[in-house]
């Protein structure tokens, strides 16, 4: 039975919804509007208006102002998303699912124990399981997951957890 312990900071729930929202083709696709086309257009104002109207100072500052939006806008609509997943969870929520957590690898399922207790998932609801440099989330839907960061994690092999999840998240597939 392979075990791992670790605990859950407020940084790596939003960890995990920067990952979702990375994920989210809707959001991605705004982001690029931000980043990319709405500069260029603003880019090629300036360049007409340089070249038509010869107002260097005029095209210098819409210039500007599209290389501010190409880099601000993104930066601004991510640090946005952030406050809003941040105002999702209470003070109570925060407090009940912050802390230490233990996971346990068993034949038929993979027990979860928290400071609410233990709680148990069965292998054919687990959906998948994605490793990244700083964390791993193990679904369990197509928005939640068990979230483990790589970083505090206490006790156990972290690798050795992975493999054997895998394992069984394939046996029942």
């Amino acid at each position: 039975m392979t075990e791992i312990q670790y605990e859950l900071r407020e940084k790596d729930l939003l960890a995990f919804n920067d990952h979702q929202l990375k994920k989210a083709e809707s959001i991605q696709k705004t982001l690029r509007r931000h980043q990319a086309t709405i500069p260029g257009l603003l880019a090629m104002i300036a360049l007409f208006v340089w070249f038509y109207y010869q107002d260097s100072l005029t095209a210098g500052w819409i210039g500007l102002i599209a290389a501010i939006w190409g880099f601000g806008a993104p930066a601004f609509l991510t640090f946005n998303a952030r406050r809003k997943v941040k105002a999702l969870y209470s003070e109570e929520d925060l407090a009940r699912m912050l802390g230490q957590y233990t996971l346990k690898i068993e034949p038929k399922q993979l027990v979860e124990v928290s400071k609410d207790g233990e709680s148990r998932i069965e292998w054919k609801d687990v959906l998948r399981i994605e490793a990244g440099k700083n964390y791993a989330f193990i679904f369990v839907s197509m928005d939640s997951a068990i979230i483990i960061p790589r970083k505090t994690v206490i006790q156990g092999d972290i690798l050795e957890f992975f493999k054997e999840t895998e394992q069984h998240i394939d046996q029942v597939a």
